[in-house]
């Protein structure tokens, strides 16, 4: 079961497009379909609140052999016994197969999605788990994640990369744009000594994972991991948290120039979205913290013009957990839209 090498440039039609990471609180499929739509590059929203059946490693894992989704004890278990069982008719499919397609039955806002979603839209975008993190979360019925076992880590690897790939095609079907990113917040985790999963060998698999994907590499992460590991490899895409890590991306300032220079892109998370963060903020005062950011690429030679015309806006962070629930989000979408403006006048 291989997946080819594709096309990975990453079409931006204008400088600074709007998106969100797919996450909301919503348990209102239309209104959250509703919010995905008023950015400039449209999103599949994943709607965790309303039912574990929405969450995003829940989806991806979705058809792995071994894998038992529990929905009752709201976890995910990893069968030896039923893995080996499976494995041999798995490994035996096709990777663009319908098997590794996104289902309208598995999520409540797919199919209004896809109904909604047209090409006249500058891109549209998916997302899935990073397989990193869908390791780090999956455990043996001995709690042991997965990530510790090679036969199941490698399985999953490519478990993942085929089902951005049906997704990806699916969404070019409609758009030839799209683009799809993976979530990997358990990059922030790696290298602190907590896992016991080296740096060697999570360069290996992230490099196996990026050359396996069709389309643009793009990971997105709202924690604070080592930075150079992504800067260094070929993701071609860092969707990242800049509110909250702006002095922090300051250091790695070289790596962030030379993404941006050899056509990569940083989708820029400027909009907090809890409460306490969004009433202390303005418009123009968020606007004025990322330029100072820019200005930091700026000693690396880069114009202010290039820096913008490889980049997306976006909140800083999905938030499930806001005593309003969704309000908050809301107004930070709406504040992403203005925060553009300011930027690009």
């Amino acid at each position: 079961m291989e997946t080819g090498r594709g096309n990975h440039d990453l079409e931006l039609k204008s400088p600074l497009l709007t998106t969100a990471m797919g996450i909301l609180p919503h348990r209102d499929p239309e209104r959250a379909l509703e919010l995905a739509f008023s950015l400039d590059i449209p999103f599949w929203p994943q709607l965790p609140n309303l039912s574990y059946s929405e969450d995003t490693y829940v989806q991806t894992v979705r058809g792995m052999p071994g894998v038992v989704v529990d929905h009752e004890g709201l976890k995910i278990d990893f069968h030896e016994d039923r893995f080996f069982a499976e494995l041999e008719d798995y490994l035996s499919l096709d990777p663009g197969a319908d098997y590794f397609a996104v289902s309208t039955d598995e999520s409540v806002t797919y199919s209004g999605f896809l109904e909604r979603a047209s090409a006249g839209f500058p891109a549209l975008r998916g997302q899935f788990m990073g397989p990193i993190s869908l390791c780090l979360m999956v455990k043996d019925l001995e709690k042991k994640p997965i990530i510790y076992r090679d036969d199941a880590r490698e399985v999953a690897i490519r478990h993942v990369a085929s089902r951005v790939n049906r997704h990806l095609a699916d969404l070019r079907a409609i758009n030839p744009r799209a683009f799809v990113w993976v979530d990997e917040p358990g990059l922030e985790f790696l290298f602190t000594g907590i896992t016991g999963y080296t740096s060697e060998r999570a360069r290996e698999d992230l490099d196996l994972f990026l050359s396996l994907l069709e389309g643009p590499r793009g990971v997105h992460l709202c924690g604070n991991p080592d930075w150079d590991f992504l800067l260094q490899s070929e993701v071609d895409l860092i969707s990242l948290d800049a509110y909250n890590n702006r002095d922090i991306l300051a250091g790695y300032r070289v790596g962030l120039a030379r993404l941006l220079e050899r056509g990569g892109a940083v989708a820029w998370g400027a909009v907090p979205t809890h409460t306490h963060l969004l009433e202390a903020e303005t418009p123009a005062g968020l606007a004025g913290r990322l330029s100072e950011l820019w200005d930091k690429l700026g000693e690396e030679g880069l114009e202010r013009s290039a820096v913008a015309g490889r980049s997306l806006l976006t909140p800083a962070t999905c938030c499930l957990v806001n005593p309003d629930l969704t309000s908050t989000v809301e107004r930070a979408f709406a504040t992403v839209l203005e925060v553009r403006g300011l930027l690009m006048s």
